[in-house]
């Protein structure tokens, strides 16, 4: 017999399924224009989602067959003779035209959704000025990694194992971007401040987590970020890694939930930065990355033995394979995406077991701390109470909110349960 958690570790709708087995009821509801809203933006959310991987695929592919790529790689290299400066040039141009081509009218409409249902309160003028920071940021992290993809297709003692030498480039830049994204990156986009500043008393009730934990996460690692500038969301997170991981609360979370819920949220986070969730994750990543690159380079040349001629490409080494390499990357990230996704649901559902075990004997139910919580977030984000099982297994990086909340109501290992008899508790004693 399917259980409740099981269905959620499979990260599928089956919840209705393993309901009708166990005799539960949902839990997430939403009242009926809020429901009617969560529906449409269920539909306009996948068509979002699938829409823009499917037009940036589009763009690329229409740069190759219009022979448009080919014509850009001939103008730079009459532009200069310096190999270096020409892989520069390309690339930035190849991030600047997939960005502005590709990703900005999908993330135009999205804003307007956004805006529309009330989750975003940011104006345009803000979000322009995100969006060319954005722009900014892709030209200068993405432009390097491109010139050096080519220096090693060129390279002579890489030319058949360029993917590999590129793979082990990359795990020392993936390490040293996780270490600098908290310092550097996040700042550029939303304020944030120590959260001892603003809120005093919510760092000493934070603490009682910590020492319940057993774990150090002094204040000076507990930030608040000014969300309510740019919305009505609420979020935490952890990021960072070594000396500069951290975990950040939005001041919408901090201002608008009740404490027991707040504390709940702050465990969640904390089963993340204790169970070293983001190492774990870059370790799983990295051998990831390695079949990865390695199916990118054998689709990539295949690509340009068949269709080399009719786009002008003469071999994946020349400027314009670029193209052709950055098509396969993101068509192998379309399709492999559901294997992601399944490992960050079981990761966010360890966090939310961490987090509601971690709050027992500190809040008086911890169930029902954890059911408000996913409720209140349900209904900030219009969460679709009734999730389509093929749409949360592909594009879903967290289980839904609906089984999240049963999981949660079901959930107490210090005493009997019929749902799941002999169920213990998982990271803390009984």
């Amino acid at each position: 017999m399917k259980t409740i958690g099981t269905a959620l570790f499979l990260g599928i709708s089956s919840v209705p399924a393993a309901l009708a087995e166990t005799g539960a009821e949902l839990i997430y509801r939403l009242p009926p224009d809020k429901l009617e809203k969560a529906v449409v933006l269920g539909r306009e959310r996948v068509f979002l989602h699938f829409g823009s991987e499917l037009w940036g695929l589009a763009v690329l592919w229409l740069l190759l067959a219009t022979g448009v790529a080919a014509r850009l790689g001939g103008w730079t290299t009459q532009k200069t003779r310096h190999r270096w400066l020409q892989s520069a040039i390309y690339s930035a141009a190849l991030v600047a035209i997939t960005f502005l081509a590709a990703e900005v009218p999908f993330a135009a409409v999205g804003h307007v959704i956004s805006v529309h249902y009330g989750i975003s309160v940011e104006g345009w003028m803000p979000w322009l000025l995100d969006l060319m920071k954005g722009l900014g940021v892709a030209i200068a992290l993405e432009t390097p990694l491109f010139m050096l993809a080519f220096g090693l297709i060129r390279w002579g003692r890489s030319k058949r194992r360029y993917w590999f030498w590129f793979w082990t480039a990359s795990l020392p830049i993936m390490v040293v971007g996780t270490f600098l994204l908290p310092a550097l990156i996040e700042p550029l986009f939303n304020t944030y401040e120590p959260l001892a500043r603003s809120h005093p008393a919510l760092v000493q009730d934070l603490e009682r987590v910590v020492a319940r934990t057993g774990t150090s996460i002094p204040p000076e690692r507990m930030f608040l970020m000014k969300a309510s500038e740019k919305s009505n969301g609420l979020n935490a997170y952890v990021t960072g890694i070594g000396s500069s991981k951290r975990i950040v609360i939005w001041d919408t979370t901090a201002d608008r939930m009740p404490e027991d819920e707040i504390l709940f949220t702050f465990a969640h986070e904390s089963g993340h930065y204790v169970l070293n969730h983001i190492p774990k994750g870059l370790a799983i990543g990295a051998v990831g990355m390695l079949v990865f690159f390695w199916l990118t380079a054998v689709l990539s040349e295949w690509l340009v033995r068949k269709f080399g001629v009719r786009w002008y490409i003469e071999s994946i080494s020349s400027l314009p394979g670029l193209t052709v390499l950055l098509f396969v990357v993101m068509t192998l990230q379309a399709v492999t995406e559901p294997i992601g996704n399944f490992a960050s649901r079981y990761i966010e559902h360890q966090a939310d077991i961490y987090g509601q075990e971690a709050i027992h004997g500190i809040v008086p139910d911890p169930q029902r701390t954890a059911v408000a919580a996913f409720q209140q977030l349900g209904e900030v984000y219009l969460d679709d109470p009734y999730p389509n099982g093929f749409v949360e297994f592909w594009m879903e990086d967290h289980p839904s909110i609906q089984s999240r909340a049963i999981f949660a109501a079901h959930y107490n290992p210090w005493v009997p349960n019929p749902l799941n008899p002999g169920q213990t508790p998982e990271f803390f004693p009984k």
